[in-house]
């Protein structure tokens, strides 16, 4: 019996294989590699069957050009190509070394280019890299000089062709060739294994990691812990300082960080993200995890949403500006769940309590109690102090797109600020009230601030509707909210211009009206107008308008009939009606400032609309 011989008794052996079994291989090392540690090891592979081929044309001879000619052949024998178009320059000197060589040219028919498109679709980088290491390797070893290729076009990543340069080493000059050169530094498979298992090491704590964080939060949630403790938690789980914020970047809590450090970013912050021209943040470019680098720090933000809205943010803070904030990305993204989910039960929970407390409240405004120590005692339950001063307002809604007097939008508006308000810790009634929103409002510091944060918010969530506010002067007893209901009102007749209208800055006939002497100021200004009142609507209406219009330009005619758009003649004839039915003068001083008080009184009082 023959005896077998050792590997190395033998010599080495060549090997053939088809396109679709390498095809395989290669498409294995992609997958169980990654395709830059794949590309090293197809570019030694191609090295060192060129270097193979190259020793065996070493052995037959011939000049160095003729040596290197024998390359295209072999690709060609070998099935790697059909065909090779090249332009080469070699220079020798008298003793035979290679002083200067480069070349371009252009592999037809690539066997790679076929295999990769079939098993990965097209690249969005080259992918010869057999035929680039086997070039290169084959080069190399034929002139004794460290020569690479570099495939610079490639029908696998969609070119017209597969197109490649070849210089020496030293004349490689950029980075990116650089760095597929270190591709070709030998490594051991125990080198290779070793890196593998260290990365499945890496991966298995991770998983370790993210599998105990999702428990741990989990229990948190069904152990009933407040958001606080949760936010606690995950600063504990991860050591990484967080905060959870409003949609307008407000914090509710925060942890891991000092209240100098969170203003400190949060200056930094508003600097860094989108606004608009007037300054305005562009929450639109916020509706998913993003990543925003500060001068002073970094944040990792994921929106927090309920029921496919956005309530709010979780933010992760990054001291280190340099730190991959998106290692963390399941871990901010599991957070924002679970808070999410903490808000939705929540919210179940709040709309049933803000059921009972808008049924209170209107039993408030229409002052449905029997005794006041009662209605007192049953505000505690809801988390309102009545002994301590509040403010009452009215929320005017308009829109040209949407009937702003439907309940169910009203219902969503509510809903809007109450959430948004929980999220702040302000505990506010609310309800819907003869067909507008009514609020009751704890005194609190800034809370002018307050509002306007909440016009924001409802801006942001209800794009096609503007929204003001009028704001009752303060109160100190809820015998008096009917008071500061009207109060509010006439705030919001008096101002159309400003977003937060005040009662305490309205004209001095709005002050002089209470809730008090509303009846009586009524009934004398409908008395003494009692004629035009008696009219048809559309009669009475033209009336009014025009003794409104001329007194306050206080009898001139021409600017009466601008802004009228009367003729003189169309004028004159409603003036006269006006003095014949009220026996005035209107050009009278004392007559006119009588008349134009009480149509003042009526306008605030919401009786006429002139």
């Amino acid at each position: 019996m023959r005896k077998l011989e050792t590997f190395d008794q033998m010599e080495d052996k060549k090997i053939s294989t088809t396109s679709a079994t390498f095809g395989l291989l290669r498409k294995e090392l992609i997958e169980n590699l990654g395709v830059q540690r794949a590309k090293s090891f197809l570019l030694k592979y191609g090295w060192n069957l060129g270097k193979a081929h190259a020793i065996d044309v070493l052995k037959v001879g011939g000049t160095t050009e003729e040596m290197l000619e024998k390359a295209g052949a072999l690709h060609y024998e070998t099935g790697q190509i059909s065909g090779l178009i090249s332009n080469r320059e070699v220079i020798v000197d008298e003793n035979g070394e290679v002083t200067r060589i480069s070349a371009k040219g252009e592999w037809l028919d690539s066997f790679e280019v076929a295999e990769h498109v079939k098993n990965h679709g097209i690249s969005n980088c080259p992918v010869c890299h057999t035929l680039t290491g086997f070039g290169s390797g084959f080069t190399s070893t034929i002139t004794g000089r460290r020569v690479f290729l570099r495939e610079i076009e490639c029908r696998g990543k969609g070119d017209a062709s597969c197109t490649f340069e070849m210089r020496p080493e030293e004349d490689w000059d950029d980075a990116d060739m650089q760095k597929e050169i270190q591709l070709y530094q030998e490594s051991r498979f125990i080198d290779e294994l070793n890196f593998t298992y260290e990365q499945l090491l890496e991966q298995k704590d991770f998983i370790e990691k993210a599998s105990t964080f999702h428990n741990t939060l989990t229990t948190r949630l069904s152990d009933g812990d407040s958001i606080e403790e949760m936010i606690s938690t995950i600063y504990d789980t991860l050591n990484i300082p967080v905060s959870i914020e409003d949609l307008n970047f407000h914090p509710r809590v925060y942890r891991g960080i000092d209240e100098i450090q969170y203003k400190t970013f949060s200056e930094d912050f508003y600097n860094s993200i989108n606004k608009t021209k007037s300054g305005k943040i562009l929450y639109s470019s916020y509706d998913k995890t993003f990543v925003i680098q500060g001068k002073a720090h970094k944040r990792f933000v994921s929106p927090i949403i309920v029921q496919k809205k956005p309530i709010g943010y979780i933010t992760f803070f990054y001291l280190d500006k340099e730190a991959d904030a998106e290692n963390e990305t399941m871990f901010i993204q599991r957070a924002a769940t679970s808070a999410a989910l903490y808000f939705l039960n929540e919210k179940t929970s709040l709309e049933a309590v803000e059921n009972i407390k808008a049924y209170f409240f209107e039993q408030l405004l229409q002052k449905q109690y029997t005794s006041i120590p009662s209605i007192v005692y049953r505000g505690y339950y809801m988390g309102i102090d009545l002994k301590e001063p509040f403010f009452i307002a009215s929320l005017k809604c308009t829109s040209e797109h949407l009937d702003v007097s439907k309940v169910e939008l009203l219902d969503q508006i509510i809903q809007s600020i109450t959430r948004y308000l929980e999220m702040q810790s302000y505990k506010i009634l609310i309800t819907e009230y003869e067909g507008s929103i009514v609020m009751l409002l704890p005194k609190v510091d800034r809370l002018n601030y307050m509002l306007e944060n909440i016009l924001k918010h409802l801006s942001h969530e209800h794009r096609h509707i503007a929204f003001q506010v009028g704001m009752s002067s303060q109160h100190g007893s809820i015998e008096t909210i009917d008071e500061g209901l009207e109060e509010s009102r006439v705030a919001l007749r008096l101002n159309t211009a400003e977003k937060i209208a005040s009662f305490e800055e309205v004209s001095i006939i709005g002050s002089l009206i209470n809730s008090k002497n509303m009846l009586t100021i009524r009934r004398i200004a409908r008395k003494e107008l009692e004629p035009i009142f008696e009219l048809k609507d559309h009669k009475r209406d033209e009336l009014l308008k025009t003794l409104y219009v001329f007194l306050m330009n206080g009898g001139n005619l021409q600017q009466s009939i601008s802004d009228l758009s009367l003729s003189m003649s169309g004028l004159m004839y409603r003036i006269t009606r006006i003095e014949k039915l009220l026996n005035k003068e209107l050009r009278n001083p004392a007559a006119a400032y009588e008349l134009l008080l009480m149509l003042d009184a009526l306008k605030i009082l919401g009786d006429i609309d002139v």
